[in-house]
């Protein structure tokens, strides 16, 4: 395999020592690590310092490598490579789907075969709607990992996520109506189109307040050329209605002052607004103080949005730290 004269084999006797068709080539390339471990990766010897902390970290150490050595191929594993002498080829066999474990195309592949018809049948069973609930179910949960600062559980969170996003995509998939990549193609194109002052000539200098007003010229142009310009063209209009109410209202606000609908909430405005609404609810008969309520809330939410604070979260956070109080009485109660 090496030449009398000690040079390195060329690519094509690497390739042919292994058994491989050049079609079956992955190499490993030092400046572009990223490799898909589901086909076999070939090693070279100039790149196996490079390659090395790759491989270990994305393959268990048992799994199977082909070694060659001084023209001869060998068998041997993950981490018994870095006890190997030299030689001027590694070959690692490609992972399964499901030991693909740090890849976005091993999870793709997993729930591919999960939902198909020899896969889970209750997988296989679901639909967009009986999907609903977990998706919605997850976000919570990742949003009181996000409270709790609870870095660990945020990742658990944001891959349960990713599981629903991939879910819906297979479902859709299977269906004819769309593939993971269409989501992935959407929404780069989106990012792109909605952020020229980064990726095009756009004044990347441009105070914040110029770029919403330009963030919502770009939505009402893709709604043009969508073919939904008329249906809707509110700044409302893509505001989910099955927001929690707090943020929904203050969203609300924001979007009518950025569309010259309302002035903007100042503090100086905002907090006697509150105050005002207070009054209101005392004064008010029984039968309107369900309204009156409704309006204070709205002027919490106004004075939320002019001072910058987030009522949703402000709430949330009273919210638990009332729980811990009156656990806390409660288990002091107990002693």
């Amino acid at each position: 395999m090496t030449s009398p004269d000690g040079a390195t084999p060329s690519l094509d006797a690497v390739i042919a020592a292994f058994g491989l068709r050049p079609s079956q080539v992955q190499a490993f390339d030092p400046d572009h690590p990223h490799i898909d471990a589901q086909r076999p990766l070939l090693v070279l010897a100039a790149q196996r310092e490079g390659a090395s902390s790759v491989v270990a970290e994305r393959y268990p150490p048992g799994h199977a490598v082909m070694s060659l050595h001084g023209g001869a191929v060998t068998e041997t594993t993950v981490g018994a490579l870095a006890a190997l002498d030299g030689g001027e080829a590694w070959l690692v066999a490609p992972l399964a789907p499901e030991q693909d474990a740090r890849s976005l195309a091993g999870l793709r592949a997993i729930m591919e075969r999960l939902y198909s018809p020899d896969g889970c049948p209750w997988d296989y069973d679901q639909t967009h709607e009986s999907l609903r609930g977990y998706l919605i179910e997850e976000t919570y949960e990742a949003i009181e990992a996000i409270d709790r600062g609870d870095l660990e559980g945020l990742r658990e969170e944001l891959g349960d996520i990713l599981l629903q996003v991939f879910f819906h995509a297979v479902v859709a998939q299977t269906s004819g109506a769309f593939t993971l990549d269409d989501v992935a193609e959407t929404i780069a194109r989106k990012m792109v189109r909605r952020h020229p002052h980064v990726f095009g000539d756009a004044d990347h200098g441009s105070t914040a307040e110029e770029q919403w007003e330009r963030w919502d010229a770009i939505k009402a142009a893709e709604r043009a050329e969508a073919g939904k310009s008329g249906e809707d063209d509110s700044p409302f209009a893509s505001l989910p209605l099955a927001l929690p109410a707090l943020q929904r209202a203050q969203s609300l606000i924001g979007r009518a002052a950025r569309a010259g609908l309302a002035d903007a909430p100042t503090s100086d405005a905002a907090l006697p607004a509150l105050s005002d609404a207070v009054e209101a609810l005392v004064d008010a008969p029984a039968a309107g103080r369900g309204e009156r309520l409704g309006a204070l809330l709205w002027a919490a939410a106004a004075y939320a949005r002019a001072e910058d604070l987030d009522a949703e979260s402000a709430l949330r956070e009273q919210a638990a730290r009332f729980v811990d109080e009156a656990t806390s009485d409660a288990s002091r109660g107990n002693a």
